[in-house]
């Protein structure tokens, strides 16, 4: 059994960092309250949403609660332990299950009192995935009260990552959303430290703080990566480092460090890592590694233990502002991305960061057609020129002449090439025209250009 499945908190005292959401919960239970509205949990991945949704579940429908938490001894709760489910507790794949007709086999079954007479709960896993029919078919069972009483007739508890996604209306029947908070890396070092002996693995708590730093405090990653760690010998910090591919923070800022500097190693650097990480994956570490560096050398926190915080100090002071433009470069990446694309953005920067390109040559130029339109008469547009010093840009009027290359825009915004519309060079050259002559000068423009197709390209598909 996998460490995050065999030391899964089964009580409320035994969830780590969310003592005022606990605190709450168990009054619910306390109190006899706990069916009178539905439940959502939010937060990252792996940070114990449905974990806190089933504890909660077995709560509510436990026979003897102690002190709001579940008995563990009772028929429902010895049941929801063996199987995952009960007569009366119900854990629903949100993310294969989001359809209309799924939920209505659900409401269906409202009409139907349990062997028990306890009310029926259902736990949403990936509950943003539930389509919007989906959420409408929940909304008059989870409102209405059973006759009497004032326990709904149909209880849920939504555990999502994305609760943005899920509609206002749902929000409304349910309690205050539980939003699961990170904890620090050092709490999560002291349970991992708890299992490590537990589990008679060996370990450096040093190597734990890392893993807990680099897995952003969320503990299922944690557990799973320390089985991974285990298995090259003692949870140490090179293991970790090994183990967690940590040396490609190191490649990052020594591709940062260069840029500007020296254009080869940057590229040699680059191709290294090609190796053994994706271009997409280089992209989002150098954008994260860029930013990272800009907030170190603003003095915003204090970096992770696995950065090199001399390292990326010099590079925070070394680029200061240039940095904005990196990690956006970085984070604007292309759909599909190539090693030859990063090579190519690598290159650009580094000589805009030298001050020797400006930002015009990142922007998609075209071939203006022949038209009978006289050059003097011809539009104007701009052209930006981003200074290397501070990064402002300027307008320069160039004359759009017929022959010469245009600046493609986008309603007078100047639109990188990965961001444009894959049109044809013509149908490009029309938009730009339209927004800049006037209506009866393009219509006559239209019109010859429409005499001069061929009959074979104006004439209508057969049939």
């Amino acid at each position: 059994m996998s460490l995050d499945t065999k030391y899964r908190p089964l009580h409320f005292d035994d969830v780590l960092g969310q003592g005022g959401h606990t605190t709450v919960l168990r009054q619910f239970i306390i109190a006899g309250m706990g069916f009178y509205q539905s439940y959502v949990f939010c937060g990252g991945h792996g940070c114990g949403k449905t974990t806190l949704g089933r504890i909660l579940a077995r709560g509510l429908l436990c026979e003897t609660p102690a002190q709001g938490n579940p008995c563990d001894k009772c028929v429902s709760c010895t049941s929801i332990l063996r199987t995952g489910a009960s007569e009366c507790f119900v854990e629903f794949d949100a993310a294969t299950n989001s359809g209309k007709d799924d939920i209505k086999k659900i409401t269906d079954t409202l009409s139907y009192d349990t062997f028990s007479g306890k009310r029926r709960i259902y736990l949403f896993d990936e509950a943003h995935q539930l389509s919007r029919n989906a959420l409408d078919a929940l909304l008059k069972p989870m409102e209405d009260a059973v006759q009497g009483s004032e326990e709904k007739k149909l209880i849920c508890i939504f555990c999502t990552t994305e609760p943005n996604k899920m509609r206002d209306t749902i929000f409304s029947r349910c309690a205050p959303k539980f939003v699961i908070r990170r904890v620090t890396p050092e709490k999560i070092a002291e349970r991992m430290a708890f299992i490590c002996d537990q589990e008679s693995i060996e370990y450096d708590l040093e190597a734990l703080v890392l893993i807990a730093e680099a897995k952003q405090s969320h503990i299922r990653p944690c557990l799973k990566a320390i089985e991974g760690v285990s298995q090259l010998g003692r949870v140490n910090k090179e293991n970790v480092f090994s183990y967690l591919q940590l040396d490609a923070n190191v490649a990052a800022l020594e591709m940062l460090f260069n840029l500007g500097r020296d254009l080869p190693q940057v590229l040699t650097v680059a191709e290294e890592m090609f190796e053994s990480v994706s271009p997409a994956t280089l992209y989002e570490l150098l954008a994260e590694t860029s930013m990272l560096a800009y907030k170190t050398a603003l003095g915003l926190g204090k970096p992770p233990m696995y950065w090199d915080a001399e390292k990326l100090t010099a590079v925070g002071e070394y680029h200061a502002d240039h940095l904005i433009r990196f990690s956006h470069t970085f984070a604007s990446r292309p759909g599909h991305p190539n090693l030859s694309m990063l090579l190519c953005d690598l290159s650009q920067l580094h000589h805009q960061r030298r001050g020797e390109w400006g930002a015009v040559t990142t922007i998609r130029q075209v071939v203006v057609q022949e038209s009978s339109a006289p050059v003097s008469e011809a539009p104007t547009t701009s052209a930006p020129e981003i200074s290397p010093e501070v990064g402002s840009v300027t307008q320069t009027p160039q004359p759009l002449a017929v022959g010469k290359t245009a600046v493609v825009t986008a309603g007078g915004v100047y639109v990188d090439q990965r961001a444009v519309n894959k049109r044809s060079p013509s149908e490009q050259v029309r938009k730009v025209k339209r927004h800049s002559m006037p209506p009866d000068e393009f219509r006559a423009v239209l019109a010859r250009r429409v005499d001069e197709l061929s009959w074979n390209e104006r004439r209508r598909p057969e049939g």
